[in-house]
């Protein structure tokens, strides 16, 4: 009798571990999601003074901009998965240029490996030099030339202030306002490159790039929120 039980209890044993893993991966499934919620830092944009004032004198014709067919995390094999720009904004009325840089904690692994550190950076401390780089064609009545370096001039612009900054259990955010962005017909596109402050280089590849704006993309209406509404008014 006890041998004619013994495929019933391994039966239940084994149901009970499956349901166990389930349980498992649901719980750790909802920890990553928990973990990795974007903070109010990546809720609506900046409202700093030139916002404020560009606002109020162009009202609901305030133009909120951005490209959304981009790749929005570094994928070269260097640099893969190490950073991403979640959200971006381009007031070309004020020449504005605002994004929300991120990074994960793993990134600081790799930036330990890649230069040697002894120990993983302070994810608290700014480890990364971010600027914008502002390709021009120089001969824009002939695109085709577009990809020999004589015939663009890039301007790097970097940032106005410091960085907001926020953390997650898994992320890394800071966000950036630029300002004397003049993005006009013959730019052919917008970079942020960054460096580690460790490394600054321009004359150097940067330890990343990501593109911002590409003049061959369309530009796709930026929506403020209602929230967002009640701070351009002071409410």
């Amino acid at each position: 009798m006890a041998r004619s039980r013994a495929p019933r209890i391994i039966r239940h044993i084994l149901k009970l571990l499956l349901v166990l893993i389930i349980l498992v991966v649901s719980g750790l499934l909802f920890w990553r999601v928990c973990a990795s919620e974007d903070y109010e830092i990546t809720k609506g944009i900046t409202v700093n003074e030139q916002v404020k004032a560009a606002y109020a004198e162009y009202g609901d014709g305030l133009i909120l901009q951005y490209q959304k067919d981009r790749a929005t995390i570094t994928k070269a094999e260097k640099n893969y998965g190490y950073f991403s720009v979640v959200e971006y904004v381009y007031l070309p009325q004020i020449k504005q240029l605002q994004l929300v840089f991120r990074y994960n904690n793993s990134t600081l692994e790799h930036l330990k490996a890649d230069y040697a550190l002894s120990e993983i950076p302070n994810r608290e401390t700014d480890l990364y030099d971010l600027t914008l780089t502002l390709t021009t064609d120089l001969t824009p009545e002939d695109p085709s030339d577009n990809l020999q370096q004589d015939k663009l001039q890039s301007h790097r612009i970097h940032a106005s202030s410091e960085p907001v900054r926020e953390t997650t259990t898994l992320y890394n955010y800071r966000r950036y306002t630029f300002d004397n962005v003049d993005i006009k017909p013959e730019t052919v596109g917008v970079f942020l490159d960054i460096y580690y402050v460790g490394d600054v280089n321009y004359d150097l590849d940067a330890y990343g790039t990501l593109l911002l704006y590409d003049r061959s993309a369309p530009w796709v209406p930026y929506e403020l929120s209602s929230d967002e509404l009640k701070r351009l008014k002071g409410e």
